[in-house]
């Protein structure tokens, strides 16, 4: 089995929880949308064929800046259709407590602004035998 899956995205930034108080609702649903819908054929297109839904998983987040990272909630909640997008092709069961048991976020400064991305990598849980 595959120890971790991981998917690159480029939020909008209009999806942070400063750009959705200022944007429609038209708008922000359209952008959601799009966000999930993305994540969902990255999704598709990265699972091996081998890949088993887990019960449990983590998920670490690293934003790969070039100039100034986006805020800890902004970033969590602009990659958060991308993480239903990948609840619906089934790389994660749920994006509840019960089955991501740990949630990190993480920044890393990269050279240019064609560098700037988003990775958000799941990994399965083992559940523990004996």
């Amino acid at each position: 089995m595959v120890d971790s899956l991981t998917i690159e995205v480029m939020p909008d930034n209009r999806l942070s929880k400063n750009g959705l108080r200022r944007s429609n609702w038209r708008t922000s649903r359209q952008l959601v949308a799009d966000a999930r819908e993305v994540a969902f054929v990255l999704g598709l297109a990265e699972m091996p064929s081998d890949w088993v839904t887990p019960d449990k998983a983590t998920v670490s987040i690293t934003q790969f800046h070039a100039r100034r990272p986006m805020d800890y909630d902004g970033l969590a909640c602009a990659v958060a259709p991308s993480i239903d997008g990948l609840v619906d092709c089934g790389i994660l069961a749920d994006d509840d407590p019960k089955h991501i048991v740990s949630y990190a976020i993480n920044h890393q400064k990269v050279e240019t602004v064609g560098e700037n991305r988003v990775a958000i990598t799941v990994t399965p849980v083992m559940p523990v035998s004996g």
